[in-house]
């Protein structure tokens, strides 16, 4: 059965439960996209929710399976505007003007929003209008359908001062953007949107910086176009809600990047079930991989995760993913099996998979907020092999990520601070059957490191007004001789072992300095400056380069 095939039914299915429903939350149901790249203010707005969980204002949520809805954000916004209002908690003057902002930003959806409708109400009338959102908007009783339009302009600068032994590329390149967004709800249980950023590309064009979007070839020159596209179908079920659609995931508890499924590979083409009961949530998802190898025709992904927060101070979860090719396969669509279990009598079954099987991923994954403002977080991610009974066998493969977080360290207020640190060993995310390699197009669907590699990264933040944020990053990034496309060699011992950061090991420094000033709902600007130093370039010893990176974007919506 082809997974369009299923598609239809589900279509159909969620079409006939539609014509028996009736009053419009405006689109609530709408997801808060996870690539700042492809929407305006989301990075703001998920910052926000996570600085408010980690001062415990808010209540533990589900912040590892996301995106969040806006339904959800608006609930969330608004629990903490109730408790300021009535002397429950007290925020700095910077989170209060950030909290009315937010608020009047998803204004729409804080009017119609069906968990709070009393006090969403009497929020509504106090919170400010933030202007004129749409460039045009159709709205009923038990309807509501908008289009906006943003346009960006961005530039990255990059100064070579040292190469070792190569031609330097340096100049400035030129990213113009333009936004469309068409999205709607009907009812309380359907909703649509279709977000699209379209690229114009031009200058000094460095290395890919968007390898997997959508190039139009009729325009190209000294001018390259990319698109990048998030399309989706939304019902509101009696028990879940279902989305139909192009869309990114993000699995874990990580702030700079996630193990097992993060926001770095493009939109992918899915069927998404979710379910929440109190501070449980269950989510599954069947998806459509893209290989850039003419070889590989089929491919998907199938998985799913659980995760509960206890007392406000312990969260846990648990996922697990599916990696198949060359068919399409039922047995996988079924949300509450057990992948490491039933994989292996489903690829003994059918004939066209190798040896070999299909690509099992686990992971598991904790938060804990031992006191307010300061959370400890990890990952462990095991991707075939038995690490329990032999940890240096090269067929362990995994990958262990760890963090803190602090809200007003040292009692400094309107601050952030975060710390993360990733390891990939040598073999994981690779498999010896290339349409199971753990990629979409050409990117991985786990850490953006890839294999055979580590990243560290620091960042500290400071508003020093509603508007105005500055923020001082490091990040070390070291990548061994291994890469994702590179299994183990056929004619290796059988007991080779697994090597951290194998060969001659790649490294990258980058130190910067940026500040942001935002006014949430009409426009944006980040400005940032980078050091960089990088050492033994394409795992080659004494081949090294220093430079300057200097990137500035801007962002408007269209009117405002």
């Amino acid at each position: 059965m082809k997974l369009r095939t299923l598609f239809t039914v589900f279509i159909i299915t969620a079409f006939c439960i539609l014509l028996h429903t009736e009053k419009a939350q405006a689109a609530s149901l709408i997801n808060v996209p996870l690539k700042s790249e492809l929407s305006d203010f989301n990075r703001e707005t998920y910052r926000f929710i996570h600085r408010l969980l980690n001062k415990r204002v808010l209540p533990g949520i589900s912040r590892g399976s996301l995106p969040l809805t806006r339904k959800q954000v608006v609930s969330y916004l608004l629990e903490v505007y109730q408790k300021q209002e009535n002397g429950e908690i007290t925020l700095s003057t910077i989170d209060q003007e950030r909290l009315n902002a937010l608020l009047a930003f998803y204004r729409e959806a804080l009017e119609f929003s069906k968990p709070a409708t009393e006090n969403g109400s009497e929020a509504a009338t106090q919170i400010p209008d933030s202007g004129r959102l749409h460039v045009m908007t159709m709205a009923g009783e038990d309807y509501r359908f908008s289009f906006d339009l943003r346009s960006s302009q961005r530039v990255i600068t990059h100064l070579v001062d040292n190469l070792s032994d190569e031609q330097p590329v340096e100049g400035n390149m030129f990213v113009t953007t333009f936004y469309p967004h068409l999205y709607g709800q009907a009812g309380e249980t359907f909703a649509f949107t279709t977000d699209v950023a379209h690229r114009f590309v031009y200058g000094e064009i460095f290395d890919d910086f968007f390898p997997d979007e959508t190039k139009i070839r009729q325009l190209e020159g000294g001018l390259k176009n990319r698109t990048a596209i998030n399309a989706y179908l939304k019902f509101n079920l009696p028990w879940f809600e279902l989305q139909l659609g192009q869309d990114t995931l993000q699995w874990g508890p990580g702030y700079h990047d996630s193990l097992l499924i993060s926001k770095n590979p493009l939109a992918m083409d899915m069927i998404k079930l979710q379910a929440k009961y109190k501070s449980v949530t269950f989510t599954a998802f069947t998806g459509i991989l893209e290989d850039m190898s003419a070889d590989i025709n089929d491919k998907y992904i199938s998985g799913h995760r659980v995760e509960g927060y206890f007392w406000d101070r312990f969260g846990f979860g648990i996922s697990e993913v599916v990696v198949y090719g060359n068919r399409f396969e039922p047995g996988y669509l079924n949300p509450v099996n057990i992948y490491l279990i039933n994989e292996q009598p489903i690829s003994r079954a059918d004939g066209r998979v190798d040896g070999s099987g299909d690509n099992v991923l686990m992971s598991v994954d904790m938060r804990l907020r031992p006191v307010d403002d300061f959370e400890i977080y990890g990952e462990l991610m095991v991707d075939d092999g038995n690490p329990a009974a032999n940890f240096k066998h090269w067929d362990t493969k995994f990958g262990i990520l760890g963090g803190i977080y602090l809200t007003d360290p040292f009692g400094i207020p309107d601050t952030d601070f975060q710390a993360e640190y990733a390891f990939i060993n040598q073999y994981a995310y690779t498999h010896v059957n290339p349409v199971n390699v753990y990629k979409h197009f050409t990117t991985p669907i786990g850490h953006q490191i890839g294999s055979d590699a580590d990243n560290l990264w620091l960042e500290l933040r400071h508003r020093w007004t509603d508007r105005l944020e500055t923020v001082f990053g490091y990040e070390l990034e070291r990548h061994g001789s291994g890469n994702i496309d590179k299994e183990h060699p056929a004619d290796a011992p059988k007991d080779d072992t697994w090597t951290p950061l194998s060969g001659i090991t790649q490294s990258e420094h980058r130190l910067s300095v940026g500040a942001n000033w935002v006014v949430i709902g009409k426009y944006s600007l980040y400005a940032e400056w980078t050091r960089v130093w990088r050492r033994n370039l394409g795992n080659r010893w004494d081949v090294y380069e220093n430079a300057n990176e200097i990137e500035a974007k801007f962002l408007t919506r269209i009117p405002w």
